[in-house]
């Protein structure tokens, strides 16, 4: 507690230091006061910077007007800027007392508001004036990549670790960054305008759930982002923002056919309305999709000689998203969105049950969003609903036939809450609170016998955060400091079994009907500064410490997991991460643009499966028993650069490469029996090496892209060790290649090529099941 007194005090000195100044001032002799409006709408613009050098700064009201005192001079010249508007400076002669000018006209800029990111700090910036690695993924971007699902775009992002073997028959997707393990989603927290999509129960997302017709941008923030967004952001954040409509009516609609006979079918529709007498102005739009596909069979061939019951892995799904708000004269904004997404996916078994081992998720979600400015203050305010009915279905047929369903609920309730005020000409201060509640209510009911096994738990979070980001006279340098204060609180868990028989026979030893709550409470600092020599090269250095809190899964269910049966560990504490990095952007010759940055970064009470020392025999042979443990420290060095080159509007290209060292630094051995060190050991599911490049081509006849992706090896499992099944110690590198073509006839009409893995590369998952290969769809869309 007093470390955390003393963070806050260093924290808010240079704010009182300016406080002080300002008061000693002396008294006024001129003041200068006026508005400032867009020059074609000519409504009032809000937020926009006026600055009298050595005088004095303030920020435009939500009527767009300024008043600036304490001037001395004779005259002086007013420096006006907004984000979204050309800068301008103006001379003017003073008299004494009151100086009301006539309106300010700005000229909207030419800078495309893609550009624009609000995720590294919680305030709108340009991707070059965020502290820290930050990729943006702009919508003519998304558009040239040929892809099914939004995960599948973030493979060619640098550094960018990317998990999804089986195309869109995989039941889930990882991306994870900075080297952290491809296995987890829970250390990298994904967010959709702005509302986290991870789940307390396991940290997952579902990425399946996202229409790619609904996304306008995606940024991506690298590092320990834990000082602004708390858990789950130790590694990094990735925020995929949504569409808005135009003013216009607009519909589109997509159909497509490819590979596995895989057919689907796109539907989208918007509108915002001009202002009413009043100023109101209203939007809305709706997406709408579906896809199914008959699939393929993913098991090895020793697999399908073995058992009888092997099938096609195949999946179907439908999802929507309709949003509406309003917008009261540009000042305050309110909308509202509900989304619900279905699927079936099939994992390639089947004995009796119609659909075979397969997985179903029920989510659906409402949001509800406010942004406003009071004053010279915006405020923005979020609360939000997500629920995952995640169902299973397991039959397998050994001795006996066992048939069992799992049904686990997963809610998340959320309030985050930001407020952003500038203090003087230098500081920029946001301030807030998050509160989020999660929970889980599972079992899995056996009908081949009496058996149902529960598990169930909740976790409650809070948090308080501030951040300063100071422009120093100039605006050539920027400090940006931050911290955050966590507070998680588990209860309500449990573990036990019902009517219990021999099938479960092996957990009940293992049952605690109450755990004991637990609480745990996490500091993160974040510091950057940068230095920018113009308007699109700079230098920055940031150190950050990120955490993130237990998941549920790991609180409360024990269970069969891949090698063994693990045991629920309610006294599991958070990780941490500490990160240090330094990078560079420069523009050279007016279109290439490289980036480059190295980072170390140094994890504390590291999570992982270990084993007891203990086996147990689940009805086919002994396996070890496993417990997540907090065990290790991990070190991560890395490096990651990027080039692109824009030789015109028609052709652009793209190379990055990505170095990256993960160890174990120190293993901490559970039980004096443990008889396996990992220290110096490769985390798992990590490429040492990772490359990509690509070039797009767009002309009046045709357009046309094609990327290439080269992943390296990576070790297979924590003792670095022979794997039966893989063949190796290690996942062989590969090289994959995809291409895009794509015509648009008289501005209504697209038709599109698209062809994954080109050179039909097998690769293989720790099971040794196979990737689908080459796929390929056809698509046709029309807009109108």
């Amino acid at each position: 507690m007093i470390q955390m007194r003393e963070a806050f005090k260093l924290f808010w000195l240079p704010v009182v230091l300016v406080l002080l100044l300002a008061a000693g001032k002396s008294y006024s002799q001129a003041c200068i006061s006026g508005r400032i409006i867009d020059s074609k709408s000519e409504a009032a613009i809000s937020g926009a910077s006026v600055t009298v050098k050595g005088n004095g700064a303030t920020i435009t009201d939500a009527k767009g007007e300024f008043r600036i005192c304490n001037l001395k001079q004779d005259s002086v010249t007013l420096y006006i800027s907004h984000i979204s508007y050309e800068k301008v400076s103006l001379g003017y002669k003073l008299n004494k007392g009151e100086n009301k000018f006539k309106d300010i006209v700005l000229t909207p800029a030419l800078l495309n508001m893609d550009e624009v990111v609000i995720t590294a700090t919680r305030t709108d910036n340009r991707v070059i004036d965020a502290p820290g690695r930050v990729n943006l993924l702009t919508f003519k971007q998304l558009e040239s990549i040929p892809v099914q699902n939004i995960d599948e775009v973030l493979q060619y992002t640098p550094g960018i670790n990317y998990n999804r073997p089986f195309g869109i028959f995989s039941t889930k997707a990882t991306v994870t960054m900075r080297g952290l393990s491809g296995k987890e989603q829970a250390r990298v927290l994904v967010l959709m305008d702005g509302i986290p999509l991870n789940k307390s129960d396991g940290g997952t997302v579902d990425w399946n759930m996202v229409d790619m017709n609904a996304v306008q941008k995606i940024e991506v923030i690298k590092g320990a982002g834990s000082a602004l967004y708390g858990g789950n952001a130790m590694g990094g954040i990735i925020n995929i923002i949504t569409r808005r409509p135009d003013e216009k009516l607009s519909i589109s609609a997509s159909l497509e056919y490819g590979t596995f006979n895989t057919m689907g079918g796109r539907i989208s529709a918007g509108k915002s309305s001009k202002p009413d007498k009043a100023g109101i102005s209203r939007f809305w739009n709706a997406n709408f999709f579906a896809k199914k596909s008959d699939g393929y069979i993913t098991q090895s061939e020793a697999d399908i000689a073995a058992n009888p019951y092997i099938v096609k892995s195949n999946m179907k799904e439908a999802g929507s998203m309709v949003k509406g708000g309003l917008i009261f004269k540009n000042n305050h904004r309110l909308e509202a969105s509900v989304n619900y997404y279905n699927d079936n996916r099939g994992t390639g078994e089947k004995v009796y049950q119609p659909d075979g081992n397969a997985t179903d998720h029920d989510s659906y979600g409402i949001t509800m969003n406010y942004q406003g400015r009071v004053k010279k203050t915006t405020l923005r305010s979020s609360v939000y609903m997500l629920t995952e009915d995640y169902k299973k279905v397991n039959e397998y047929l050994k001795d006996d036939y066992t048939w069992y369903n799992v049904l686990s609920v997963r809610r998340d309730l959320g309030w985050i809450n930001s407020a952003t005020f500038s203090a003087g000409r230098i500081h920029k201060i946001t301030a807030g609170f998050d509160i989020k509640n999660g929970s889980v209510d599972a079992y899995d009911e056996y009908y081949t016998s009496t058996d149902i096994v529960y598990n169930e738990g909740k976790i409650l979070t809070s948090a308080v955060f501030a951040q300063d980001e100071m422009v120093l006279p100039g605006d050539k340098i920027k400090l940006t400091a931050g911290l955050r204060y966590d507070v998680s609180h588990f209860y309500d868990g449990s573990f036990r079994i019902e009517a219990p028989t021999s099938e479960t026979q092996f957990m009940q030893s293992y049952q605690v009907p109450e755990m004991k709550s637990q609480t745990w409470r996490a500091l993160s600092p974040r510091f950057s500064a940068q230095y920018k020599w113009n308007e699109d090269s700079r230098v920055y250095a940031q150190v950050s410490r990120g955490f993130r809190a237990s998941a549920l899964e790991d609180l409360c269910r024990s269970g069969r997991i891949k090698g063994g049966f693990k045991i629920a560990n309610p006294s599991l504490n958070p990780e941490y991460l500490t990160n240090i990095e330094t990078g560079a952007d420069v523009l050279i010759l007016s279109k290439i643009q490289l980036s480059a940055s190295v980072y170390f970064s140094q994890g504390k009470d590291f999570q992982y499966y270990i084993t007891n020392g203990q086996t147990i025999d689940m009805g086919f042979g002994e396996r070890p028993i496993m417990l997540r443990s907090n065990i290790s420290k991990v070190k991560i060095f890395g490096a990651e650069t990027e080039l692109r080159y824009n030789l015109s509007e028609k052709i652009s290209a793209f190379a990055n490469y990505t170095y990256t060292h993960s160890v174990i630094g120190s293993y901490t051995k559970l039980t004096v029996t443990d008889t396996i060190d990992l220290s110096g050991n490769f985390l798992t599911d990590v490429p040492r090496h990772m490359a990509n490049a690509g070039v797009t081509f767009r002309s009046k006849f045709v357009n046309a892209s094609a990327s290439v992706r080269y992943t390296g090896s990576q070790y297979v499992n924590d003792q670095n060790i022979w794997d039966e099944i893989v063949g190796s110690d290690q996942y062989p590198a590969y090289t994959t290649i995809d291409a895009r073509l794509w015509k648009e006839i008289k501005n209504h009409y697209t038709l599109a090529l698209n062809v994954q893995n080109l050179a039909d590369t097998k690769y293989y998952d720790s099971k040794y099941a196979v990737c689908p290969g080459r796929f390929i769809t056809l698509e046709v869309q029309a807009k109108f």
